[in-house]
């Protein structure tokens, strides 16, 4: 990920984190998944969210205010 750029959320499905990246979007934040597929299929496997560092208290309060926490 580009300098600046913070891990603020990570997911066992790319779905998980298409999601949290909506949801900030809709709040104006701006944020990207980069995800690691571990089979075929495009939508499986871990992905994480990251947002510019300037945004990192307000997107996580956004995330938990949406009951959208990190994956055991």
């Amino acid at each position: 990920m580009q300098e600046g750029w913070v891990l603020i959320f990570t997911a066992k499905e790319t779905y998980q984190a298409k999601i949290a990246e909506d949801i900030l979007k809709q709040n104006g934040i701006e944020s990207h998944i980069l995800s690691t597929p571990d089979s075929v299929l495009p939508p499986l496997g871990e992905a994480k969210l990251y947002t510019p560092k300037e945004n990192v208290d307000e997107a996580r309060k956004i995330l938990a205010e949406n009951d959208i926490v990190e994956n055991a």
